[in-house]
């Protein structure tokens, strides 16, 4: 039943390069820092409400120029971006490594702002709590305030990553369209 679901999202992991390429992110890196530096921001209530004020924006933009980018550049500079390596016909195309990674992008940003709605809902004051939920629940609300801001970041810093994956592409199109100039042939 959910196969396709598990498949889908199998090869955008694979294509994004997985825990590894995650593990060696400078942009998680960046993000994790930047969330222990602003860690009062996201020790007491109400982080959420920067999560749920900033991201709806930054989604709708990151959709309307994921659409953007798939028609950027000609047709013939889109079927060279798709042409499999010849080493490793297995691995993904260069076009489906761009799309991973705009994939990852509002991947993270959908899983901070589900994080921030789900902790604002279940967010309460327990005044006759006992006494080992006394002791336990601001660790356990500190945890969620980091785990969550720390996506809320890693969904900023990764706008960068993926700002930079299309100048990337970008300057790959200039070299394609220079070559194309140098051998006397217009790319159609």
């Amino acid at each position: 039943m959910y196969r396709g679901v598990f498949s889908i999202y199998a090869r955008y992991w694979r294509a994004y390069g997985g825990i590894a390429a995650l593990a060696r992110s400078f942009y998680l890196h960046a993000a994790l820092v930047i969330t222990l530096i602003c860690f009062n921001a996201w020790m007491t209530a109400g982080w959420w409400d920067q999560v749920t004020s900033i991201l709806p924006n930054v989604l709708g933009f990151t959709l309307g120029g994921f659409a953007i980018f798939t028609s950027f550049g000609d047709e013939k500079f889109r079927k060279l971006l798709a042409e499999p390596d010849e080493d490793d016909a297995e691995a993904p195309t260069a076009y489906v490594q761009l799309c991973s990674t705009f994939v990852h992008f509002i991947l993270v940003q959908i899983i901070a702002l589900l994080f921030a709605i789900v902790a604002k809902a279940m967010y309460f004051h327990w005044e006759n709590a006992p006494d080992l939920f006394k002791v336990a629940l601001p660790w356990l609300n500190g945890a969620a305030g980091l785990a969550g801001y720390a996506f809320f970041v890693y969904s900023l810093t990764s706008a960068l990553a993926a700002t930079m994956h299309v100048f990337r592409i970008a300057s790959m199109y200039e070299t394609f369209q220079k070559s194309h100039e140098h051998s006397g042939k217009a790319p159609r």
